[in-house]
């Protein structure tokens, strides 16, 4: 390796370990995350969600439920649980039998090993230009996305893990939908496996559709229904909730947190004075375009680039989610990753960093007044300039990405 690469990985390596210490003693890298700012420092948020549904699950009652009258609560604080029921009755029982502070430290521990592992493949399979791999690999290491992910014990980077792997196996050797056969049943599995941890991989059903592949539509679809249906049959309180939370969300109100494009849309709309009606009539607009752009390159001819496609789906469930948050751009890294090792160069590295720096919060004037006053977030703040520039910081780069990604379909067909 060229002594370049050894200072990328040595950097990368301390980097990360920042990281790690920024989560361990917290107050380093607190005042420079919206999440961790709001929760005061207080972790684990969102994995004492899943504890707590595993706890339920053990004891036989609604993984869904956490009104203290109706279950034991054994956590010190939570956000509703909202994903299958199979994650509440694998991962979250087996975590559940630890106490509650040991169970979140071994899924951080579960995390960063599911990182390295990410790296170390890309290393692995580059190995014959290690140059460019331990670029790829300082891509997963040093991404500030990630310490929110330990900070609130988030579940995304386990569900970027699983879309890495499906599309490392459309990506080597390049699988186009007319060859699908060549493709292994692993890639299918994989898919439907991230279903059953975060259903936002849902979209990539298109690209299943293009390539023809029934056996695992259907095996995704019976898996879902069986998994779920009867679970809602015997416990049908939160049925509603859950349709909510995963499908029925709309962008209403102001939300600092959010950093998705229809949140933007929103604020751009509100400063302008826009009514719930327009605000609806773009946010519906925004989605249909998104959707329709991606439906195109999906079923043009000449064929597209399996890869590619996935990828370009990824990026567009940032851009129409109603509920984006900065831990979430994670699962964006199998995608950013295939794109500088498809083309190595200035552009995908430059978007690449947009999403790996922090947001402006920390070094703005949000940040203390939101230290001071939590329910700050759900205001239309000032000054302004400030507000869309918070909002911007990761919609805009999804947007360019996005639209790199189509030009790449398109350019390689």
């Amino acid at each position: 390796m060229r002594k370049r690469t050894w200072i990328i990985l040595a950097c990368a390596g301390l980097l990360h370990l920042g990281l790690l210490i920024g989560w361990r003693w917290q107050q380093p890298l607190v005042p420079y995350f919206f999440d961790a700012t709001v929760l005061s420092g207080g972790r684990g948020l969102d994995f004492y969600s899943i504890y707590q549904a595993g706890y339920n699950a053990r004891h036989g009652w609604d993984i869904y439920e956490g009104d203290p009258s109706r279950v034991q609560v054994v956590v010190p604080y939570s956000t509703p649980f909202r994903y299958l029921p199979p994650v509440a009755y694998t991962v979250g029982a087996a975590l559940s039998l630890l106490s509650p502070l040991a169970a979140y430290k071994a899924w951080v521990v579960i995390v960063e090993l599911t990182l390295l592992l990410c790296a170390g493949s890309t290393l692995w399979l580059t190995r014959r230009e290690l140059d460019l791999g331990v670029r790829l690999a300082a891509m997963w290491l040093v991404f500030t996305p990630y310490y929110l992910e330990l900070f609130m014990g988030q579940f995304s980077l386990i569900q970027a893990a699983l879309i890495f792997g499906t599309l490392l196996l459309a990506f080597r050797p390049p699988a186009r939908a007319g060859a699908a056969a060549r493709l292994p049943p692993a890639f299918d599995w994989l898919w439907i496996a991230s279903l059953l941890w975060k259903v936002n991989t849902v979209l990539f059903a298109p690209v299943w559709l293009r390539l023809r592949r029934w056996r695992a539509l259907a095996a995704a679809a019976i898996l879902g229904a069986v998994l779920t249906l009867p679970y809602f049959a015997i416990f049908p309180a939160h049925f509603g909730d859950f349709l909510a939370n995963n499908f029925g969300q709309s962008v209403r109100g102001h939300e600092l947190g959010n950093l998705g494009l229809r949140q933007l849309v929103f604020e751009l709309l509100a400063i302008a004075g826009a009514g719930e009606p327009l605000q609806r009539a773009a946010q519906l607009a925004l989605v249909a375009l998104v959707v329709a752009v991606s439906l195109a390159l999906t079923l043009r001819r000449p064929v597209p680039l399996v890869a590619n496609l996935l990828a370009l789906w990824l990026a567009a469930f940032f851009l129409i989610s109603p509920q984006v948050w900065e831990h979430h751009y994670v699962m964006l890294l199998p995608a950013l990753v295939l794109a500088y090792w498809q083309r190595p160069g200035w552009l995908p590295a430059a978007l690449w960093l947009l999403f790996a720096l922090p947001t402006p919060f920390g070094f703005t004037a949000l940040g203390p007044m939101l230290a001071a006053n939590h329910d700050l977030r759900a205001f239309a703040l000032e000054p302004v300039g400030l507000l869309i520039l918070q909002h911007a910081s990761k919609a805009v780069p999804a947007a360019l990405f996005f639209v790199y990604l189509a030009y790449e379909t398109l350019r390689k067909p």
